[in-house]
C-alpha cells in the first residue's frame, strides 16, 4: 500500500544500502541531522544494521530537540499505526544547538511547543505558566533545558516503558490514531497531539478525574499557539487506530491522564470502554 510509511521503509532501504555500499562496520557511527522523522529513521538504521552500530542525534527542530532526540526511541510509522517497528537504540550523544531554530517559520515552532506544553502538564506547572505568560522563544534555552531534563529523569527510571514512562504519551494515544486517519499527512505530529490531549482532558474532567478547569486552561493555551484543540474525525475511527497502541496490554489499554497541570497517572481501561469514555458529555 503505498503512503507515506511506504516512503520512511524505502528511506530505511536505501539506508542500508548505502551502509552495505561504503562497507561500514561495528566500530562506524551515523549522524542523524535534523528533525524528529530523520532521527526516527536514522536510529532505527543504527539499531538493527548489524544488529546495532553507534549514533549520535544532531536534531534541528525544537520538537525533536526537546523530546524524540531523547531517550532512544526509535522506529517507523507503519499503515497499520505509528511507530510500530522499533527499537530501544540509544545514541552515543545528543548535540543541540538552539539557533538551528531560527530557521523555524512560527508553524514548526509552534508543532514543537506542543510537546513543551504536555511536558508542562505531565510534570511541570511551573513550565506549563512560563508558556503561558511569557513568549517561549525569550527563554527558549531554559525551556529545552526543562523539557530535556524531565525526559532524562524519567527514562533513567523506566527506560524500556515498563511503567512511568508512558506518562510522556500523554496525548499521543489519541493523537497517533489522528495520524494514521490522515495517513502521516497534512496534520503534524504536535497538531495531532494537541488535539489528543485537548479530547481525553475533555473526556477525563468530565469523568470527574481531572480537576475542573484544565480542559479550558490547557485548549487556551494551545489555541494561543495556534494548536488545533478538536478534530472532525469520527470518534469510533479514532477508538480503532488505538487498538495496536504500543501501551494496550491484552483486552486493557493504558491511558494517560492529568490530576492537573503538573500531576499526572496512568489509568488502564478496557478497550471496548475507551468510545464510552470519550463520548463524555460536558
Amino acid at each position: 500500500k503505498a503512503g507515506e510509511s511506504s516512503k520512511r521503509l524505502n528511506t530505511i532501504n536505501n539506508m542500508y544500502s548505502f551502509f552495505c555500499e561504503n562497507s561500514l562496520t561495528r566500530t562506524d557511527l551515523v549522524i542523524a541531522l535534523g528533525g524528529g522523522v530523520t532521527g526516527d529513521i536514522a536510529g532505527f538504521a543504527s539499531a538493527t544494521y548489524l544488529r546495532g552500530i553507534d549514533y549520535i542525534q544532531v536534531p534541528t527542530s525544537l520538537l525533536a530537540q526537546i523530546d524524540s532526540s531523547i531517550g532512544g526511541k526509535t522506529g517507523i510509522d507503519t499503515d497499520y499505526g505509528k511507530n510500530l517497528v522499533g527499537s530501544f537504540h540509544q545514541p552515543r550523544a545528543v548535540i543541540i544547538d538552539p539557533s538551528t531554530l531560527s530557521t523555524l517559520n512560527d508553524c514548526y515552532f509552534y508543532d514543537g511547543l506542543a510537546e513543551a506544553i504536555k511536558y508542562g502538564c505531565i510534570k511541570s506547572q511551573p513550565l506549563f505558566e512560563r508558556i503561558e505568560n511569557e513568549n517561549p522563544k525569550d527563554f527558549i534555552l531554559e525551556l529545552i533545558y526543562e523539557c530535556v531534563n524531565i525526559k532524562k529523569q524519567i527514562v533513567e527510571k523506566d527506560e524500556l516503558e515498563a511503567s512511568d514512562r508512558m506518562l510522556l504519551n500523554f496525548g499521543h494515544t489519541i493523537g497517533h490514531s489522528i495520524e494514521r486517519l490522515y495517513n502521516y499527512k497534512s496534520l503534524s505530529h504536535g497538531q495531532a497531539i494537541a488535539i489528543g490531549m485537548s479530547l481525553i482532558t475533555k473526556a477525563s474532567e468530565a469523568q470527574k478525574l481531572t480537576r475542573p478547569g484544565t480542559y479550558k486552561r490547557l485548549t487556551s493555551l494551545l489555541k494561543k499557539y495556534n494548536l488545533p484543540t478538536t478534530e472532525s474525525c469520527k470518534l469510533s475511527d479514532i477508538v480503532k487506530y488505538s487498538q495496536v497502541d504500543k501501551k494496550s496490554i491484552d483486552s486493557s489499554i493504558n491511558l494517560i491522564l492529568i490530576k492537573e497541570i503538573g500531576k499526572s497517572f496512568i489509568y488502564p481501561i478496557k478497550k471496548n470502554k475507551l468510545l464510552g469514555f470519550l463520548e463524555t458529555k460536558e
